[in-house]
This record gives structure tokens, sequence and C-alpha cells, in this order.
């Protein structure tokens, strides 16, 4: 769900009978992911990771968080400052510093990460325009390369043109072994973390619930989800009331039939990330029981990219 911003809360309430034709709890199943078209095979190898970070532009000497570079491209020192800008989580800290024997930024972010995870961030970061250091924010723990491997493929599974979403976003495990104050059953959210209950899905389940929650992300940039067309998509209806000062927006779900899944039920934000899952590895059945919704994602979202069939992979990364 969304989280409560200033003075506006979300407030659910569904009606309408049931529908006669059961809805899975997610629109994509495990297996829905694994046998979608134009399915990634993987995560980029290293040698695809660093030939991507070889930018152009003259070599230029600086001294970045202590460490001095020399004869380094700019756009490769821009990344690593960006990397390493602290969150508002630790507005006030001192900035980063490291005392590292390194010249070079890929040396660098090998020494600080290791050498296949600093390598990973560096490129996700580049790429995707998620930030996922856990030295600049609380309550984090470092990715391992195996888990950086599955969010990287999952991300490819969605066209490029859609990055980055929002530049130098945290997208972070949140500390391992903690308590999460929402509630110890989450396995992401839409602040992009992931918990401890995400390690033990499968891997498909693992990128379907990024994706979900990147759907999410997707959504926040021109508030499509709760924009008046995808509200009459989906068949709910917005009342506002104000209740000592505070601004509540209610949303009934009118018309339980335009759902694509149980949990989208909740409310138009987890609607719109369940339809943005389905769009993508549902998409023949999206476009057969919801073809308003589908057409609304593929102008708005996808930019006309469609994974119908096996031969519309070319257009997609």
């Amino acid at each position: 769900m969304k989280a409560l911003l200033l003075l506006t809360a979300l407030v659910l309430t569904v009606a309408g009978s049931a529908r006669a034709e059961e809805l899975n709890w997610w629109a994509a199943t495990a297996e829905d992911v694994e046998k979608a078209p134009c399915k990634t095979s993987g995560a980029p190898s290293a040698h695809a990771m660093e030939s991507a970070l070889s930018l152009p532009g003259p070599g230029v000497s600086r001294t970045l968080h202590g460490i001095s570079f020399k004869n380094e491209k700019p756009a490769l020192l821009e990344l690593f400052s960006d990397l390493h800008k602290l969150d508002i989580s630790l507005r006030g800290r001192p900035e980063l510093t490291f005392t590292i024997a390194c010249d070079k930024v890929l040396c660098a972010v090998k020494k600080i990460y290791g050498d296949n995870e600093g390598v990973q961030l560096l490129y996700l970061l580049k790429t995707f325009g998620f930030n996922g250091s856990h030295l600049r924010t609380k309550l984090a723990s470092p990715w391992r390369s195996d888990e950086l491997n599955e969010i990287l493929q999952a991300l490819a599974d969605y066209p490029l043109h859609l990055y980055p979403v929002e530049y130098n976003k945290r997208l972070i495990h949140f500390t391992r072994g903690a308590r999460y104050g929402f509630g110890q059953d989450v396995v992401a959210n839409a602040s992009m973390e992931v918990f401890d209950l995400w390690n033990e899905l499968s891997a498909p389940e693992r990128q379907q619930t990024f994706l979900h929650e990147l759907g999410h992300t997707l959504a926040y940039r021109g508030k499509l989800d709760t924009s008046a067309e995808w509200l009459r998509l989906g068949g709910w209806q917005e009342t506002n009331r104000t209740v000592k000062g505070v601004l509540y927006r209610e949303y009934t779900l009118r018309d339980p039939s335009k759902a694509v899944s149980e949990y989208g039920k909740l409310n138009p934000s987890e609607d719109f990330a369940e339809s943005v899952v389905a769009y993508r590895f549902t998409g023949r059945r999206l476009k057969e029981l919801q073809p308003q919704k589908y057409e609304f994602l593929k102008k708005q979202v996808f930019a006309s990219q469609e994974y119908l069939s096996q031969d519309q992979c070319s257009s997609s990364p």
C-alpha cells in the first residue's frame, strides 16, 4: 500500500458481488514468469557490465570521498559520487570517506563492495538508476552478488526506456535478521526495500515480487494509479472527506470483475502494480479479459512494446 503522505490517508472498502471466476492472489504465478515470452535468461556477465561501464571522455584527476582518482572518465567519477551520496535517512552526517589504494573507479567499488558486487552496483546505477549501496542509508545490509543478479535480470525483463524511473533511487535489502516495524510477513515494499522473507521465495517469485514493487515506482512518476482514467478502468470510485483537518481519500471497488488478482482488489495502487506485472507476464490473458487496462499500460507505461509472443522480443532489451 502507499504510505501516508502529508495529510492524505488511504481508506479501502470493497463493494459489489464477488467475481464468479476466482482470481489468483497474484496476477502472475511463478510458472507464468518462467514461461513468459521474451523472458530474460539471466543477468549480464561481469565482462558485459564492465564493457558497459567503459564510458567515453578524456581522463581527469579528482579526489572523491577520500580517494584520489587519476586519469579517470568524468562519467565514472560522477557515478561513484552519486553512489555514495547520503540519502535523507543520514542527512547531516559527514560524507562517506574511504582509505583505499585505488586510483580507478572500478578498482574502488570492488574494494568497497566486493569484486562482483561493486561492478553490479555501479552498473545498476548507470543502467537503471537504482542505488543499491548499503553505506549511504539506514537499516540496510550489503547485497550479495546472487541477489543483485536476480534484481538485474528482473529489471531487464522490462524495456530499457522505462529507466531511470527516478535516478539515484534507493534499492536496499533491509537489515538482515531485523524486525520490520510494519509486520514480519512483509516481503518487499514500494520504497524498493526487500526483506528476509524475499530470500525464502523461489527465483521467479522473487522477481515477480520485485517487479510488482517497481510497478508502484512507475505509477508515482505520473500519478497514474490514482488518475481519473485508471480509476474508471479499474472500477474504482473515489470520495474525499475531511476529519479534524485531515483529508482522507477513500476508494471503493464498485466492479470487482475488473480486478486482475485478489491482491489487486486492495486499492487502485495495488491494482496498478498487479496490472503492470500482468501486462509483462500474462499479457494475452490481460488483453483478453481487460482490454482497456491493457491499452492504457501499453500507451502510458510500455510505449507500445508488447510481450504476447516470442517474435516480439527483438525490441525488448
